[in-house]
C-alpha cells in the first residue's frame, strides 16, 4: 500500500472509530482498541515512508525497524501496545472457552 492508501485507510478507520465513541458502558472496547491499533499502524507506515523512505507490509518487526531509524519512543509505545493486545486477546480467548 502506498502513502495515499495508508492515509485513506486512516480516514476510513477514524470514521468507524468515531461511530463507536463515546462508549460509556464499554460495550465496544475491543472494536475501539482494534480500530485504534489499525490507525496507529497506518500512521506509522506513513511516517516511516515519508521520513525514512522505508515501508513494511506487516507490523512484525516494526519496533526494531523504528529503533533503527531513531524512533525509539514510538517503538516503545508500539511494542507495549502490541504486548497488551496479545494479552487481551489471550484473556478474551480464555473467557470464550469458559462459556
Amino acid at each position: 500500500m502506498n502513502i495515499d492508501g495508508h492515509k485513506k485507510k486512516v480516514d476510513e478507520l477514524e470514521v468507524s472509530l468515531n461511530e463507536l465513541l463515546p462508549d460509556p458502558e464499554g460495550r465496544h472496547v475491543t472494536a475501539i482498541v482494534e480500530l485504534t491499533y489499525g490507525i496507529l499502524l497506518h500512521m506509522i507506515a506513513v511516517g516511516m515512508e515519508t521520513n525514512h523512505g522505508k515501508h513494511l507490509d506487516t507490523h512484525v518487526g516494526l519496533p526494531k525497524e523504528l529503533r533503527k531509524v531513531g524512533d525509539a519512543n514510538i517503538a516503545e509505545i508500539f511494542g507495549m501496545l502490541d504486548i497488551h493486545l496479545e494479552q487481551a486477546d489471550g484473556m478474551a480467548l480464555k473467557e470464550m472457552e469458559m462459556l
